[in-house]
Formats: structure tokens, sequence, C-alpha cells
């Protein structure tokens, strides 16, 4: 049995309070601003109760969603492949005053509110990503923490587009000013990460999580046991990326560190890389030139080089043709060579 109760002395929001009662089931309350919606939220219990569903609501109203992020970035993210990226991005959400609803009180509108907001000074891609980690992080509490919620806020919000593919190749002796620039860092481990992707494609945290046990210079070949796509694969060397990955050996940095040199890269952060290439490709004036453009042009160079999709494909790890479409762009010179 439903009752309704009014409280005048307390916040206009919270005036009506609706407590619903029966035997073998929990006790439920909640407070409205007005009669009509306590007892529209009574009868809904109700009939839940006539069905026998045993609801409790509680959960997801006493849970904020700026606390249940903090217990997905502490338990959940760890255990992720991008890990760091995705714990970059829960970082930021816990300062934006969305995640101060309730899992209950988080509408659609608010959600939309905060999309349209985000959209006028980042890309879609960016605000496509928050919002994916919001959801995985109430995905979490609904099935890992047993957070009641009929269904994810999330569900039905219209994610904005990606961006369109980058098509940035490293034009005519922007390599050799790169390369000079990396070699005058600070960071010697930059030149030599940086001939590795233009020559065998791989990203950055593929890279930066080789060990040498799973380099074989004798057969020219570097084992990945764990990808961004979950498939383990086998990378070919080149000469020059031999070159690089035998540089790292008796690079400085191993001077630095206290422990084993276990891998080429493994004392590196995927941060102090990134922070050590823009400051490099910055005085090499490309500051248009991201990272990961070297993926973009290795597989195009591969592409250019005469190897078909499956030989290209198997190097890069890509597992479907529109995605190694995606990375890969063609010279004109090299298309017009073909057609002369």
């Amino acid at each position: 049995m439903a009752t309704i109760t009014h409280r005048p002395d307390n916040a206009p929001a919270r005036k009506w309070q609706a407590k619903v009662r029966r035997k073998g089931f929990p006790s439920q309350s909640k407070a409205f601003a007005s009669r009509t919606e306590a007892e529209v939220w009574a009868r809904g219990i109700e009939a839940e109760y006539d069905k026998g569903h045993a609801v409790d609501h509680s959960d997801a109203r006493d849970t904020i969603l700026r606390d249940l992020l903090k217990q997905y970035l502490a338990e959940a993210v760890p255990r992720q492949k991008g890990r760091e990226q995705e714990g970059y991005r829960v970082k930021f959400l816990l300062r934006q005053p969305v995640t101060a609803f309730s899992l209950a009180n988080l509408t659609r509108s608010a959600l939309v509110a905060y999309r349209d907001h985000r959209l006028r000074s980042v890309s879609g891609s960016t605000v496509r990503h928050e919002l994916l980690v919001m959801r995985r992080a109430i995905e979490y509490g609904r099935k890992e923490l047993g957070l009641y919620l009929a269904e994810n806020p999330l569900a039905w919000i219209r994610l904005p587009d990606e961006n369109e593919a980058r098509d940035r190749r490293l034009k005519p002796g922007e390599e050799e000013r790169l390369l000079v620039e990396c070699q005058a860092a600070r960071a010697p481990y930059l030149p030599h990460i940086v001939v590795l992707a233009i020559e065998t494609g791989m990203r950055q945290s593929e890279m930066l999580a080789l060990t040498w046990d799973r380099i074989d210079t004798a057969r020219r070949v570097a084992y990945l046991p764990t990808t961004k796509n979950g498939q383990p694969r086998a990378v070919p060397l080149t000469r020059r990326a031999i070159q690089a990955l035998e540089a790292m050996r008796n690079a400085r940095i191993y001077q630095w560190s206290r422990e084993p040199a276990d891998g080429p890269f493994l004392h590196v952060s995927a941060t102090v890389v990134r922070h050590a290439f823009m400051r490099a490709r910055d005085k090499a004036e490309m500051p248009d030139l991201r990272f990961h453009d070297l993926r973009h042009e290795a597989v195009s160079r591969l592409f250019e080089r005469g190897l078909n999709v499956i030989e290209v494909g198997s190097i890069s790890g890509h597992k479907t043709l529109s995605m190694l479409r995606r990375y890969s762009h063609l010279s004109m010179d090299h298309l017009l060579s073909k057609l002369e």
C-alpha cells in the first residue's frame, strides 16, 4: 500500500514523499515536488510488485555518477588494454558537472546538453569517446556491481561521428628534418622509435611493450603476443628497423634506469614519448604531424612496395579491408608512375 505524505518544511523539490510497503518486498520511498509525481511513481512501484518483481531503485538513486567513475577507474580500467587512454578520459570526466547526477537522475537531456556543449570546443571523435567511457562505466555498475537501472541512459543518445580519416603523409624532406630534431632531442630513444614506426607500422603501444626475448634479429622478426585487436602477430623487420633496435641496446636511457633493460622502450611511457615527439616535430616545422601518422606512412609505403592487401594486413594487424583503406594513402607520384 502506498502512502503519500506532505512535508511542507522540506525543500520545494522534496515536499511530497511517497512510500510503498508490501509484505515480501523491500520498502521503498522517494521525495517529489508534487503529489501527482509521487502518486505516479508509487503506482509504478506497485505495478512491479504486482508482477512479482522486487525492484529496488535505491542504489541507483544513491549512487553518483562521479563515484561510479572513480570505482570504475580503480577496479575495471587497470584490466583493460587501453587503460592509459581510458584512465585519462575518466579523470577528465570526473571534473565535469554532468557527473554530479545520481544514476537515477541522469536524464537524456542532461547528456545531450553535455554532448552539445563539448562539441563546441572539441572534435566529434573526442566527445564520442567520452560518452562511450560513461556508457562503459554505467554498464560496469549494472552488470558487475548490481546497480539497478532499467536501461543505460547512454544507450539511446546519438553519438557524434568519428572524424574523417587523416591522410597526412611525410612530404619530401620531412623525414630527414624530423630525424635531425629527434637526434638533437634530450630523449635518446626518440629517433629510434620514430624509425621503427616508419619501417614497421607498429602502434606506439606495441613498440613500447616490446621485450628483447620477442625480437629475433637473426630472423628479422618481432613477435607481438598482445595487440589492440586481440590477435598476436609477427612483424617483419627491415634492416633499418634492426639498426634502430640495436642502437637501443646501448642508449643512454638505460644508464638512468635501475632496472634491467628487458626491452628497447620498456622504461618510457606513452606520455613521455608523445611530448618528446611533439617538441621535435614543432622544431622541424611540421606542427600538424602526429605520431600515429607514422603508422599511416608505414602502411602506405608497404603498398607502394608492391605488397598485396593480405600481406600488408598481416604486418599492420588490420583485420578488415575498410580499416586498412583508412590507414593507406598512396602518394600521387607513385600512382602517376603506374599510369605512365
